[in-house]
């Protein structure tokens, strides 16, 4: 089985962990593209390919010959901002016999899109912050009562820190705003905004953060769960976790695998105080935390490539409690190694 990384990145413990894991499924190969020489995870593949940003014209054209050269059977995503592009290619991919491991465009639009991730879970019953596009609304709810400071003023769409502020006046929600909108349209996210709607502002809760890796088979199917609770971030990104029961979890993990029929992982992030849990984000994708998951045993390698295989039923997610983890830097020689001659 030959697989596929777009956008290599830094993740490169996720190309070894599917290195290791392929042995088990018979002779295959790591492909993996980015357009930086010097991505990191590169260092792990067996070949490599130097393509164009995923917002060049040709950057879909130059992955389809990366698969036919190298008879590519599936092709897995590491970044939020390609997941919309190859979703929308996938009957490209397709006609070449490779599965594209991404969901459908439904599925990254309600989670990419924040606002659309606060109207999920509401049609679906899951608590999950208070969450608004505008301020007279949010000045309504103040004066009501129904909400008090502090608030996050952050970007509909993206990642990590980007755009993100707590305010604790109308004074200071009204300049963070602003300020936001303007950085927005200065930003790659700026081609994600049909309208002006661009920026929310969100209850701020305070509490136990934990993220979870939610697995669906290729159908769309539950396959399982691995949860951790998050003992500190760095960079946007879990530094230390304590893998937990999913005990507490698992209605509210079963509503989001059954209604939104993602594939592959989904990252999914929940806050927890005195009056219960709260969804935060869905990340449809192997996330900076899925390591947490592989070392507490919760191998959804494995199960990705059982699912690619056809063997479904034999998919068995289990992973032990009560470990935890810390992330830890490693350094890798990068722009020596072959890379395959550039196809652009």
């Amino acid at each position: 089985m030959n697989l596929l990384f777009t956008c290599a990145g830094r993740r490169k413990y996720l190309v070894d962990y599917f290195k290791e894991e392929i042995l088990n499924f018979g002779h295959g190969v790591i492909v993996g593209t980015d357009m930086s020489e010097n991505a990191p995870a590169l260092s792990s593949c067996d070949i490599r390919y130097k393509v164009p940003s995923v917002y060049d014209d040709n950057y879909i054209d130059e992955l389809l010959k990366v698969c036919k050269i190298n008879n590519i059977n599936a092709l897995l995503s590491l970044s939020d901002l390609e997941l919309p592009i190859l979703s929308a290619n996938k009957n490209k991919f397709e006609d070449l016999g490779v599965q594209v491991v991404v969901s459908d465009m439904s599925v990254i639009d309600i989670c990419s899109d924040k606002w659309k991730t606060f109207q999920f879970a509401l049609e679906h019953n899951i608590p999950t912050p208070k969450t608004y596009l505008d301020i007279l609304s949010v000045v309504n709810d103040l004066q009501d009562e129904q909400l008090s400071f502090p608030l996050i003023v952050k970007p509909r769409w993206g990642s990590a820190s980007f755009g993100l502020f707590v305010v604790n006046t109308i004074e200071d929600l009204k300049e963070r705003f602003e300020q936001c909108f303007h950085d927005i349209k200065k930003s790659h996210i700026s081609q994600f905004a049909l309208d002006d709607s661009c920026v929310i502002i969100q209850e701020f809760i305070q509490g136990k953060e934990y993220g979870l890796d939610i697995f669906n088979d290729l159908n769309g199917d539950y396959r399982g769960v691995v949860c951790k609770e998050k003992l500190s971030m760095r960079a946007g990104e879990t530094e230390k976790s304590l893998s937990v029961s999913s005990d507490k979890f698992k209605e509210y993990v079963s509503k989001i695998s059954e209604q939104l029929r993602h594939i592959g992982n989904l990252d999914t992030d929940f806050l927890e105080n005195d009056k219960g849990l709260y969804l935060l984000e869905l990340n449809p994708r192997f996330g900076g935390g899925y390591p947490f998951s592989h070392n507490s045993g919760g191998n959804l390698v494995k199960a990705l490539l059982q699912s690619l295989g056809g063997q479904n039923d034999e998919i068995e997610i289990k992973y032990e409690t009560d470990k935890t983890f810390a992330k830890c830097d490693e350094i890798v020689e990068v722009g020596n190694f072959l890379m395959e001659k550039s196809l652009c």
